[in-house]
């Protein structure tokens, strides 16, 4: 696009996240908005456990975190915790950093806690040890002084080292990922998610996403994609400007 071409845009890291919209058309059953595609009933929790229900659409948006300007859009009315979304990722050879969604799952695999941490024989979460391209690296928790075990590190591995346990992300790569979740980096990445709920909060109170007065997710999505084209647009005659004033 021309915003990258001008260098308004990074793409190293990117933000994806949804927002609600409210739908201006007549109610209908969730199983035929299934078949039509058009607005449904949704739900969600807020950040204190309260349900929120809606009828319309959900924006589902990629934002460049530097720039935070769009680089892609759809409209639909998906969740974001699926198998389909980090497996995407992964083939683009890219890195999904999306919180566990924990509501209703089976237990953890055998061996590991919830966020994919190994356990070692004593039921200890073993200590995250750095990654390479391919594998995370976990040590015994006895030997890096974070429990105190009673069989000692012996038990494990006869190894001063500790034993030392491989993952492979591809083994599972909603629950696996590097870095590994719940790290200060992860949480690092996690965190420039404010950036697509700022253009959000454009979307909605400076521009007409929040105004539909349209039926059918075909006029939604056109509404939707005009907004986020201002966006850009405004963003490339803001950086031509500065660049005149500085030549001037």
């Amino acid at each position: 696009s021309s915003c990258q071409t001008e260098g308004l845009m990074i793409t190293q890291h990117l933000a994806i996240d949804s927002t609600a919209i409210e739908a201006y058309e007549r109610k209908q059953p969730k199983k035929e908005s299934e078949t039509t595609g058009n607005a449904t009933w949704g739900a969600k929790f807020d950040t204190y456990g309260n349900k929120i229900t809606w009828f319309g659409y959900k924006i589902h948006l990629a934002v460049d975190t530097e720039s935070e300007l769009p680089i892609a859009v759809e409209v639909t009315h998906a969740g974001y915790d699926q198998l389909k979304n980090y497996e995407a990722a992964h083939e683009l050879n890219a890195q999904a950093i999306i919180p566990l969604n924990l509501r209703n799952e089976k237990e953890p695999p055998t061996g590991f806690s919830s966020n994919g941490t190994p356990r070692c024989s004593m039921g200890f979460d073993m200590v995250y040890w750095g990654a390479d391209k391919r594998y995370l690296k976990f040590r015994c928790p006895h030997t890096v002084g974070k429990v105190d075990c009673p069989h000692g590190s012996a038990w494990c591995s006869p190894s001063d080292y500790g034993m030392v346990v491989k993952v492979n992300p591809n083994d599972d790569l909603r629950r696996f990922s590097i870095p590994h979740r719940d790290t200060k980096r992860w949480k690092e990445l996690y965190n420039k998610r404010t950036s697509v709920e700022r253009v959000f909060a454009r979307l909605k109170e400076n521009l007409t996403v929040n105004q539909l007065h349209i039926r059918g997710i075909q006029k939604v999505k056109t509404q939707v994609f005009l907004n986020l084209c201002i966006l850009l647009a405004s963003a490339l005659a803001m950086s031509k400007a500065s660049v005149r004033q500085r030549c001037a």
